[in-house]
């Protein structure tokens, strides 16, 4: 790539060093620097450069890699630009020179971003965004998750002490799966060391999602004689501090999350189940959600707001549903029940009186107006 079209690799690697400053994870820094690649690629077949880069070019940058991805994936690459961007110009405006001193960013700006995304269903109002916004709006999905009776089954023909114990874990504290990686960090279920576990308190200590703070949530107690089991007869004593270790290929080493997914696949195929790991966080989240409400559920799911938790939970069940509808039908049948001189007289009020209250304020009704008279 000539220096003069795409992205130089200077100014790529310039404000992915930001980011680490800043304190982004491995994974966050992956993925901006596979966005920052595909966009400078596209900006090389068109020989453009990136100084003359405006916002009609990230429209149509946009319009051709959206096709057929998610709106969520459209919207991470429109956010990674806008940062990317928003680097550039706060870099050469503080120093006075250079092509994007002073400037507007190219890609438009999502108004409001925070409140967008902590806004809470029922309580604030809808977001209007304007028409040019070129951030899609994902569609709302209700989680997916493994039936009480399902997970434990699963947790009994999982094929060793380890998947077991993982899938307690998974089942029993709603944690996410996460991964052991050697580049991009550990977090979750995955990325737990001997150390994350406190039998005397019964909990165990994981890494949230960003591989930054820690969290502690308790254990039930059918979980450590598997977890025993496991040390005893399948860990052995390998070289790494991390809990899980690999088998077969992987023996001795951390175990990462596509071996593990592999195995459970493997075990749902066998079983005729359809699961994923995360399927058992939704799970235990939803049943917390409706037990102990939306508070409880968020120290639990480690969610930095609780907007996140209600939005994601906080939906009615089928049967509230069904007793609502259920009620509307009885109500309706019931008013047509009702005389017709009934009906035409209940038609100034809000509810279905029955006559002698309706009679009783009308007569009400008729004091007030003759007081007005009075007063007059």
């Amino acid at each position: 790539m000539h220096h003069d079209v795409g992205i130089a690799t200077q100014e790529a690697e310039e404000f992915l060093r930001h980011l680490e400053v800043l304190g982004r994870s491995g994974y966050t820094l992956r993925s901006y620097r596979l966005g920052l690649a595909d966009f400078g690629s596209w900006l090389a077949d068109e020989g453009m450069s990136l100084g003359a880069v405006r916002r009609r070019h990230i429209e149509a940058y946009v319009g051709k890699f959206g096709v057929g991805r998610a709106a969520t994936t459209v919207n991470h690459r429109l956010s990674v630009l806008a940062s990317f961007f928003a680097f550039l110009i706060r870099r050469d405006t503080e120093v006075g020179d250079g092509a994007w001193a002073g400037r507007t960013s190219p890609v438009p700006a999502q108004a409001d971003a925070e409140a967008v995304l902590h806004r809470m269903a029922g309580r604030d109002a809808p977001v209007r965004r304007g028409r040019a916004e070129l951030r899609r709006r994902p569609p709302r999905r209700l989680p997916r998750e493994v039936d009480p009776d399902v997970a434990e089954l699963l947790i009994r023909e999982a094929g060793s002490w380890r998947d077991r114990a993982i899938l307690l874990l998974l089942t029993r504290t709603g944690q996410r799966v996460g991964d052991w990686h050697p580049e991009h960090g550990r977090h979750g279920v995955l990325g737990m060391r001997l150390a994350d576990f406190d039998r005397r308190r019964s909990a165990i200590t994981v890494l949230l999602k960003g591989a930054r703070d820690e969290h502690r949530v308790p254990v039930t107690s059918d979980f450590w004689p598997v977890f025993d089991r496991y040390l005893a007869e399948e860990r052995g004593d390998p070289p790494t501090e991390a809990a899980w270790v690999g088998h077969r290929r992987g023996a001795g080493k951390p175990l990462r999350y596509s071996a593990f997914e592999a195995a459970l696949r493997y075990l749902g195929e066998r079983l005729g189940i359809r699961v994923t790991a995360h399927m058992f966080r939704h799970g235990l989240a939803q049943q917390v959600y409706e037990t102990a409400g939306v508070k409880v559920a968020q120290e639990i799911l480690g969610h930095k707001h609780v907007s996140t938790t209600a939005d994601t939970y906080a939906h009615v069940d089928q049967q509230t549903m069904v007793a609502a509808l259920a009620g509307v039908e009885v109500r309706r049948r019931a008013q047509l029940a009702i005389p017709p001189e009934q009906v035409m007289a209940g038609r100034r009020y809000a509810f279905a009186y029955d006559v002698s209250t309706i009679a009783e304020l009308e007569a009400v009704a008729a004091c007030h107006i003759v007081g007005e008279a009075g007063d007059e």
